[in-house]
Parts: C-alpha cells; sequence; structure tokens
C-alpha cells in the first residue's frame, strides 16, 4: 500500500505538468498556427500590409509596352509573365514613378533555365540540347541573335 501512494504521486505529478503545458501552449502559440501549414497564417496578412509587392504582372507592362504584349498573347509564351525574364516590375518602375531600364540578361543562360533538355520535363514542351543546337562551344552564344523572344519560332 505505501508503494500505491508513490505511483499515484507520480500519475498525479505528470498530470499537472501536462495540463500547465497544455495551459501554457494555449496562451503562448498564436491562434492562427498551423492553420495552413507550420507557420502563423496571420504573418501572412501582414507581410502583406508592411511590404510593397514587387511583381505587378503582364497587365502593368501592357500599359507602356503594347506592341510587345501583343507578340508575346499571339507567341508560345503568352502563358509566361514578362517579369519571368525581365525582373520584378518594382525594380523597372519606382515608387515615385520614374522608369528604369532594367538590365536583361542575354545570355543562352536565361533560355536555358526553362528550355535546357531536363529528363523529367514533359516530352511535349519545348526543350534544347543547348550542344547539338548550336555550332561550337555552348558558352557565349546568343539565343537572341536567332530568336525574337516574344515569339520565339525562326
Amino acid at each position: 500500500m505505501e508503494h500505491a501512494r508513490h505511483v499515484v504521486r507520480v500519475v498525479l505529478l505528470v498530470m499537472v505538468v501536462l495540463a500547465v503545458a497544455f495551459l501554457a501552449r494555449g496562451f503562448l502559440v498564436p491562434r492562427s498556427y498551423g492553420m495552413y501549414g507550420p507557420y502563423r497564417y496571420d504573418n501572412v496578412r501582414e507581410q502583406m500590409n508592411v511590404r510593397r509587392p514587387a511583381h505587378a504582372g503582364p497587365a502593368a507592362c501592357e500599359q507602356c509596352h503594347p506592341d510587345e504584349a501583343t507578340a508575346r498573347k499571339a507567341g508560345v509564351h503568352r502563358n509566361v509573365s514578362c517579369e519571368v525574364c525581365h525582373g520584378p516590375f518594382a525594380a523597372h518602375v519606382k515608387e515615385d514613378g520614374s522608369v528604369v531600364t532594367p538590365t536583361v540578361d542575354r545570355s543562352y543562360t536565361l533560355c536555358a533555365r526553362c528550355h535546357r533538355k531536363v529528363d523529367g520535363r514533359p516530352a511535349g514542351f519545348p526543350q534544347v540540347v543547348l550542344e547539338e543546337h548550336v555550332s561550337g562551344p555552348v558558352e557565349g552564344k546568343v539565343c537572341l541573335g536567332c530568336h525574337n523572344p516574344h515569339s520565339p519560332k525562326l
């Protein structure tokens, strides 16, 4: 009987520790934690209110570049946003409305990000084995010499 009291005390102690832990968790962990994954969901809204978006989408580019937008919409890159190749809108048009010329990577690596032959890509996706596509070494070759990126078919 005397040993049973020790067991009861240990069980009560464990129960009190668990109760305190659950209570503390209820006060310390925000309500939105874990709603949509292992993070605090309220932080998404807070960051949206604090940070200015860097990307604006193709509609923002069309306002000043209608000819390029028309060519892109008619070409094979119609589903690719301008900012994928040209960089974020915020780096081109500043908050005060001033326009800065964006730096565009004109090397083969820009096109190769999407079009280099990779076994995991769908068979219908246009892939290029760069070493076979150009004569000579790949480095230094420019895809823009033969292809218009807004409508890249020859």
